[in-house]
């Protein structure tokens, strides 16, 4: 077993245009001089600053765009063993620091990832209620927020996020399965714990389905995986659409499997289309 403490736990939070830490007394819960544990924030801003005089809190600020670029940073700045990575509309569960720094003592994996609830207290997913080692398709479903990681392993092996992939990116979604992925490919471990650790709306932006963002980001996923196959899973992904009553309309399930392509060809290309962070359904 390892001896990890809550002060070997840092919490890496994306955020923009911040220019105080209201958002991180309703994430935490508590007035911003009661939080103790070690914070590191990456502000995306091109006109907000945010000074942190707290020496459990830091900030870097940030001129770029792209929530991975973001995580990248403050996986590249933590200065502790232990990091949690989480988005700034998430709740912290009062005991979620202990839980984490725990955890990390008893399995020896990599990455550990937790259970979410949302508002109503139930689960967000129907997680299973014991330990199990994650394989290539449990992380499907991984929360960013339920991401935790022994830092020295992942920058050992220069673990990165896809700056191609996720908010602000050219690739709107994905960034997490595909960090996930790399982890496995590695050949590190990572394991579930059946402990909840945090509180999320019950959507996120990966739950648009139907949406050109997410349509032209799983081309793109698809792509990346393998560029041959990717056409496979275009019509894969329409057929997934029609089975499950998302669409009817052959026009426009059409439409969608266009995109899906679109996605993939732009990846394996290399090509940044115009405006395709506008791209919507």
């Amino acid at each position: 077993m390892s001896n990890y403490t809550s002060d070997d736990l840092e919490i890496c939070i994306a955020t923009m245009n911040r220019s105080d830490f209201s958002f991180l007394e309703t994430m935490f819960k508590q007035p911003l001089d009661s939080i103790k544990a070690h914070v590191l924030i990456v502000n995306q801003s091109l006109d907000s600053e945010l000074i942190s005089i707290h020496e459990n809190i830091r900030v870097i600020p940030m001129r770029e765009m792209g929530l991975s670029k973001s995580r990248n940073l403050a996986i590249q700045n933590s200065l502790k063993d232990l990091c949690w990575i989480l988005d700034d509309d998430c709740i912290i569960e009062t005991n979620a620091i202990s839980v984490v720094v725990a955890a990390h003592n008893e399995y020896v994996d990599t990455v550990l990832t937790f259970k979410t609830t949302i508002p109503s207290g139930k689960g967000f997913y129907n997680y299973k209620n014991s330990f199990y080692k994650h394989d290539f398709k449990t992380i499907i479903p991984v929360l960013s927020p339920e991401i935790t990681f022994k830092r020295k392993e992942v920058v050992q092996l220069n673990l990165r996020f896809d700056e191609r992939f996720g908010l602000g990116a050219q690739f709107q979604d994905s960034e997490n399965l595909i960090f996930l992925e790399e982890v496995l490919y590695k050949g590190l471990t990572i394991g579930f714990v059946a402990e909840t650790i945090v509180q999320h709306d019950a959507i996120t932006s990966s739950d648009e389905v139907m949406s050109d963002r997410l349509i032209y980001a799983r081309g793109a996923l698809a792509a990346k995986r393998n560029a041959i196959t990717a056409v496979f899973y275009s019509f894969k992904y329409l057929f997934f659409l029609w089975r499950k009553g998302y669409e009817r309309s052959l026009s426009v399930l059409w439409h969608k499997m266009k995109v899906f392509q679109q996605g993939a060809n732009d990846y394996v290309s290399g090509f940044k289309r115009p405006g395709e962070n506008d791209l919507k359904q």
